[in-house]
């Protein structure tokens, strides 16, 4: 990691946001997720040091842009408090329906918990590289 998250634990910057399509569709395939009521919690393994989030609130389940950036704004202070329980991992919370923002908050972070674990199970029981076959003797 940089020097900078080093000094800043709990920061949530530019390098911990996920942008491309690419990146959430890799979550999407690796199919870890939990949720509740009106959020799902998808996870996956990214590789790096640290952890992503994606975020999608659709304007279809959350009319205002004022209601929407509320509950991105919620999601990711409860990401940057508690990123150190998923590093190496990739988050990306999906609104499905509208929800207390207590709620909210209580589902998004079991459902972490529990997709971290997931994860980390699939990565604990994965085989490992295949090994060289031996070369016969002459």
């Amino acid at each position: 990691m940089s020097a900078y998250s080093d000094k800043h634990p709990f920061a949530y910057g530019r390098l911990k946001k996920m942008r491309k399509t690419d990146e959430f569709s890799s979550v999407f395939r690796f199919r870890c997720a939990r949720g509740g009521g009106g959020l799902d919690v998808l996870a996956a393994a990214n590789g790096l040091d640290y952890a992503r989030l994606g975020l999608i609130v659709p304007k279809k389940i959350i009319a205002t842009a004022v209601a929407r950036n509320r509950v991105k704004r919620l999601l990711r202070e409860g990401f940057r408090l508690n990123q150190g329980e998923a590093a190496g991992l990739d988050v990306v919370a999906r609104v499905k329906g509208k929800m207390p923002e207590a709620d909210l908050m209580r589902t998004f972070l079991a459902g972490l918990r529990q997709c971290a674990q997931c994860v980390r199970a699939r990565d604990d029981s994965a085989p490992s590289a295949p090994r060289a076959l031996p070369t016969e003797l002459q």
